[in-house]
């Protein structure tokens, strides 16, 4: 039991860190500040590296053709290589170009401080080394990501690099009189083909991986992840995930209240919201509340029930399952007329607050002011148990989430939980039950529309 309650916390903390490492991970500078900065590399950067070996006009006019090059060649590769790709926006791609500028501008300028030391050639060696490593990476990224055909994802790996390489050539030429030796030419066709070559390796090895950890294969995986992140495109990858998921039956519970009319709902599924954005069970609470008040013309709220992130749902289609069977299920009257007062126990910083309809408790934790994060199964299950004791059929109990930190032990206030939720029970059903009025209303936080 302690080593199952274990499991789902950590498979939770899991969930929280991949969320936040990825947002961070996406991160991207906006196209004007990507589009500045490499203007600033090109023009400033490699033209002031060139200047200092050859201090000529030709040197500014080299740092402005590459940024011409570079912003020509990624709107070609934005609307007509990649038009139908939703990764590569033009903010995107010019992004990537940035990278690999960075990049390049080391090496360039590693070059020119060595030619000082010794020969003027370890700029051009440098420069070519640069090269290799910029195609290298874009075609990591287009081969990884892009859903394009292959001849599209080469095509927009080249375009750039290719243009930029053929600029410092023709640089070159003029520079040193002509004299560049047929290796420096054999090296620009040569480094495309070794780096194609690695990548395919390195991503058919991870592909492999995949098929025999997973069997999925780890690509389209990852390509079906990239999808939904950048541009919320949630089938790819609940594919996958409809693959990997197992068949379950759902507890659904619901506190319906009536009179002449529906007056209001709770309802508790039995399953997380999650794992991110819009997939899986992420948009169940909405689809449920925004449901059953189309279907029942009363507000209704979906609060967490006692669960972690090991019951998510694979896709939306199972959304809409779940969503159907409530609507269909709760289509009876309420007869509990009368209800406890509303109750509330503590223990330590464990709070169990608790109301008893009929033969049904509703019973909620929280650690506030301390983070309430997600609270295992186990827990729900010992509640339960300990209802029944007193007569209770059922229990309704649900999570008091609060997210207010990322320090989150939940193990060390189980007992404590437990403990107040025992105290709220003994308190409860020791009230007297009266006749109760009920009112509901959806307000909408401004900063959380």
């Amino acid at each position: 039991m302690e080593r199952n309650m274990v499991s789902e916390s950590s498979l939770n903390h899991s969930m929280d860190s991949a969320k936040r490492h990825y947002s961070s991970m996406f991160f991207l500078p906006s196209f004007n500040k990507a589009l500045l900065a490499v203007a600033l590399i090109c023009i400033a950067g490699v033209s002031l590296s060139a200047f200092a070996l050859f201090p000529s006009i030709n040197s500014l006019i080299l740092g402005i053709s590459f940024f011409v090059v570079t912003f020509l060649m990624d709107l070609v590769t934005n609307k007509i290589v990649l038009k139908s790709d939703p990764i590569f926006s033009m903010r995107r791609t010019l992004v990537l170009s940035l990278a690999g500028w960075l990049l390049w501008l080391f090496f360039n300028a590693l070059g020119v401080g060595l030619s000082f030391a010794f020969s003027s050639l370890l700029w051009v060696k440098l420069c070519l080394l640069g090269f290799a490593v910029v195609v290298t990476l874009r075609s990591l990224v287009f081969i990884a990501t892009s859903t394009a055909s292959r001849w599209r994802q080469v095509l927009s790996t080249l375009l750039q690099p290719a243009l930029c390489i053929t600029v410092f050539l023709i640089f070159w030429v003029v520079a040193y009189l002509g004299t560049i030796a047929w290796q420096v030419y054999l090296f620009v066709v040569a480094s495309p083909i070794i780096g194609f070559i690695a990548v395919f390796l390195l991503l058919s090895s991870i592909d492999r991986l995949g098929k025999v950890t997973y069997s999925l294969p780890a690509l389209s995986l990852f390509r079906a992840f990239i999808l939904n992140w950048v541009s919320d495109q949630n089938a790819p990858l609940e594919k996958h995930l409809e693959k990997m998921g197992e068949d379950a039956d759902i507890k659904v519970s619901l506190l319906k209240f009536d009179a002449s009319k529906p007056k209001a709902a709770i309802i508790v599924p039995l399953v997380h919201p999650g794992p991110f954005k819009n997939i899986g069970s992420s948009l169940l609470p909405s689809l449920l509340k925004q449901g059953y008040e189309k279907e029942f013309g009363c507000d209704a709220c979906v609060p967490l029930g006692i669960l972690g992130h090991e019951l998510d749902l694979a896709s939306q289609a199972q959304n809409h399952k779940i969503v159907s069977q409530v609507i269909a299920s709760a289509r009876f009257e309420s007869t509990v007329g009368l209800a406890s007062p509303f109750v509330r126990a503590t223990e330590s910083f464990a709070t169990a607050s608790c109301q008893i309809f009929g033969d049904t408790v509703f019973l909620s934790f929280s650690l506030a002011p301390k983070t309430t994060e997600d609270l295992p199964q186990e827990l729900g299950r010992i509640v339960s148990e300990e209802a029944r004791k007193y007569g209770l059929k059922k229990a309704v109990i649900v999570n008091s989430h609060n997210s207010i930190n990322d320090i989150v032990d939940t193990e060390e206030h189980l007992d404590s939980l437990q403990k107040a939720a025992s105290k709220c029970l003994q308190k409860a059903i020791a009230q007297p039950t009266k006749p109760f009025m009920v009112g509901a209303a959806t307000v909408f936080p401004e900063d959380f529309t």
